[in-house]
């Protein structure tokens, strides 16, 4: 489906999952979803910060990417990065941090954060089902550090496994563990390993929620949808009546869309002004402190709102690395710099991170949304560095540079003989 408006309510599907601990979702009838639990001090803190690198990450890739509709799972991306991160030190370390906007953060409270979180949302609404799987695939060769591995498999569940990154069967072993944990909606993160790669560590997201008031199929009908350019193209265009939470400004149109017992929702919005540009709404207006303003001001309809929703899917990927060296973690993807010894110590070689790959899909009809999302991290592995091997006879000179005096000039045909003398 084309239109450059479905961008915004693709993304908040799988977005809303991240959101859900931030406000409480209203239904129908006011709020009704509740988390199981109160959320732990590290939580809130990580949620803060990946509410911050979400919209952050969301406004640098509308502004990269030209795509008319395009969809990121910030949740799936920043899980991928802080299972990466415990193998990072020093400057690697603290810029990969600082992009996450996790400073203030020990590494342990970031991985507790983490595995506690998941925990929380896999379990939170029994109505949704929210999947959320992490592995590590290296060459068999690399020696990789046992505490690396440790902590990776305690606080994100992530499955690690060895292979022979030179057999080409290892790329389908992995594109199979994507397909199988994204539900078949992704079937694929790499199509090779280059040589230089040595190792993987993914993350897969998949969401399934009903509506909390499904769409009837009858209601549906062939409706325009009016483009930028001024165009429109025929869309199927879902239809009901409800009461929903609402808010309008100077500045958006905004409803909330609940799945499941209404703990996650689907937030749709768009430019109040129907003549700006929604690459422009999103560069100005999405922001944390936007959207905690907006949902704090829902209110749910007096009365029944006619909602009109076009149904849509649709598939999208990206290559992270320039973007997140522009967003603060430039060293983590220098070769030479990278310190990711807590990954592997393979000195005189470097570690380094060659590439971020993301993959997204989205489909939205009467029923709900079915939506997944990979990342995969892909850890390179320098050359070994220039030598020069002199194990043969050899001339040496001994010199002032500056000036071209040789001080000492010989030959050594026999290294063991060095000592005699005619």
């Amino acid at each position: 489906m084309n239109g450059r408006r479905l961008i915004l309510f693709s993304l908040m599907a799988v977005f809303g999952i991240a959101m859900a601990c931030e406000t409480q979702v209203t239904g129908p009838q006011g709020p009704t979803g509740e988390l199981p639990r109160e959320l732990t001090e590290a939580e809130r803190k990580l949620i803060d910060a990946d509410r911050v690198f979400s919209y952050e990450l969301f406004r640098n890739t509308v502004a990269h990417d030209d795509e008319e509709n395009l969809m990121i799972s910030p949740l799936s991306v920043s899980m991928a990065l802080a299972m990466t991160l415990n193998g990072a030190r020093k400057q690697t370390f603290e810029e990969m941090r600082n992009t996450l906007h996790l400073q203030g953060l020990e590494l342990e409270e970031i991985n507790e954060a983490f595995e506690s979180l998941t925990d929380l949302l896999v379990t939170a609404d029994p109505l949704v089902r929210m999947k959320i799987a992490n592995s590590i695939w290296h060459d068999a060769l690399l020696p990789v550090e046992e505490d690396f591995l440790q902590r990776v498999q305690q606080h994100y569940r992530a499955g690690v496994s060895g292979l022979d990154f030179s057999d080409p069967g290892a790329v389908d072993i992995i594109n199979n563990w994507v397909a199988e944990n994204t539900e078949g909606l992704i079937e694929e993160i790499i199509d090779e390993i280059p040589d230089e790669i040595v190792m993987y560590l993914v993350n897969a997201l998949y969401f399934k929620g009903d509506w909390l008031r499904p769409f009837d199929l009858e209601d549906t009908h062939s409706a325009d949808f009016h483009l930028e350019d001024g165009e429109s193209v025929e869309v199927e265009m879902m239809r009901q009546e409800g009461r929903f939470a609402l808010y309008s400004s100077a500045d958006v149109h905004l409803i909330e869309l609940p799945y499941g017992d209404s703990l996650f929702t689907m937030s749709v919005m768009m430019p109040a002004d129907p003549e700006l540009p929604l690459d422009q709404f999103i560069q100005e207006q999405i922001t944390s402190e936007n959207l905690s303003n907006w949902r704090s001001n829902l209110n749910v309809s007096e009365r029944d709102v006619t909602l009109m929703l076009p149904k849509f899917e649709l598939e999208y990927e990206i290559e992270y690395k320039d973007l997140l060296s522009a967003m603060g973690m430039e060293i983590a993807f220098d070769p030479y710099e990278a310190d990711l010894l807590g990954i592997a110590d393979v000195r005189p070689q470097n570690l380094y991170i060659d590439d971020v790959a993301h993959k997204t899909f989205i489909r939205v009809d009467e029923e709900g949304t079915e939506a997944a999302a990979v990342t995969s991290v892909g850890v390179g592995i320098t050359s070994l560095p220039p030598q020069m091997v002199v194990n043969r006879p050899f001339v040496f000179i001994i010199h002032e540079r500056e000036s071209g005096t040789n001080l000492f000039m010989g030959k050594v045909k026999n290294p063991a003989n060095a000592r005699a003398s005619s």
